[in-house]
């Protein structure tokens, strides 16, 4: 199972928007994308909600790594 990281998405518009990376499993302060993971940046997840908000996002290319690597275990 993969670890979930958030942060605010620098794209967005307004600052509430977060993105998701997944995190390495051999290296917690990297993301499957690559990403430098840093704790300033990690933005905080709401506790009055488990469910994503519709201004969630997911990185990209994490996903298709994760998507991949399952495929590949499934053959």
């Amino acid at each position: 199972m993969y670890d979930m990281w958030a942060e605010h998405d620098p794209a967005a518009v307004d600052g509430r928007v977060l993105l998701w990376h997944v995190i390495t499993k051999d290296d917690a302060s990297k993301s499957l994308c690559g990403r430098l993971l840093q704790a300033g940046r990690r933005a905080p997840v709401p506790a009055d909600t488990e469910e994503d908000t519709p201004s969630d996002r997911y990185c990209s290319p994490c996903m298709s790594t994760v998507r991949e690597t399952m495929a590949a275990a499934d053959h």
